[in-house]
């Protein structure tokens, strides 16, 4: 009796522990930045005449965006520490983002 009642305790604890450890595994159902732990922020659109006016590029002109062909479509990391990752999928491809961590604009590739 004591026999099978150590297998069955086993058991069930074998089965919780696999369950928890493929559970923790999986995550949550944000999308979280890998490098940076933060959730994928909505971008916010900015017009060109914004831009110019609260937020003129270095250089003459606003750097691009990174997309990682890994990620989902739409997700881009800006090139501004700490790299921020924006779901840019309601943005038109060329458009103006604004950075809001780190106050700069780029452009969605």
């Amino acid at each position: 009796m004591k026999a099978n009642s150590l297998k069955i305790l086993s058991a069930v604890v074998t089965g919780m522990f696999v369950l928890g450890t493929t559970s923790y595994a999986q995550g949550g159902r944000d999308v979280v930045d890998s490098k940076t732990s933060h959730p994928t922020m909505t971008a916010t659109a900015i017009t060109k005449a914004d831009a110019d006016q609260k937020y003129p590029p270095r250089g003459g002109q606003y750097p691009r965006g990174n997309r990682n062909p890994h990620d989902p479509s739409g997700v881009v990391t800006s090139p501004y520490p700490p790299y921020q990752q924006y779901d840019c999928s309601k943005v038109a491809h060329g458009g103006l983002v604004l950075d809001v961590r780190a106050k700069h604009v780029f452009i969605y590739p």
